[in-house]
């Protein structure tokens, strides 16, 4: 599943025929083309949510660009369908993401708050930036944050490897 949740909306001028006048033309807003997963540098104006299903109870949700106040929303509703899905294990993997705020912490601090007892989630996240901010908010004492997806996943399916 591929949501793209920021679109850029295109203004021109059109000049009207019948004199100097110009006005403006709000056109159709655009979506931007199909963002390369594998690139090491996402765009700044892009932002994705990707959801892979690996098993019966395993969910990894990749994100990509900046998890702030107008993107943060779609996160939570993707890790609320996942957990209602049988998904007992969820993986957020930030590898991807540029910048997080604190609607973002937010969503993942609500999110964990929903979790069943067995359940578990854990961050991949190994960008400075974003790590910094997991700091400052003394939210990397409270989730489970890795640096590969790898341990991530090895911690989200019961094998104890804390990374912090």
């Amino acid at each position: 599943m591929i949501l793209y949740a920021r679109a850029h909306v295109c203004v021109g001028l059109h000049a009207e025929s019948r004199g100097n006048m110009a006005k403006r033309v709000q056109r159709e807003p655009t979506m931007p083309s199909r963002i390369e997963i594998n690139s090491s540098q996402p765009s700044p104006a892009a932002f994705g949510l990707f959801q892979r299903k690996l098993d019966a109870h395993t969910n990894v949700i990749s994100v990509e660009g900046e998890l702030d106040l107008s993107t943060a929303p779609s996160l939570k509703w993707m890790l609320i369908d996942a957990l209602q899905t049988e998904g007992s294990r969820l993986v957020v993997d930030l590898s991807l993401a540029t910048f997080i705020d604190s609607t973002a912490l937010g969503v993942l601090v609500g999110v964990t708050r929903r979790l069943a007892d067995d359940a578990r989630l854990a961050i991949v996240c190994a960008r400075p930036n974003v790590l910094k901010i997991f700091e400052y908010s003394g939210l990397d004492g409270v989730f489970a944050i890795f640096p590969t997806l790898d341990e991530a996943l090895a911690y989200a399916r019961g094998q104890e490897a804390w990374a912090n």
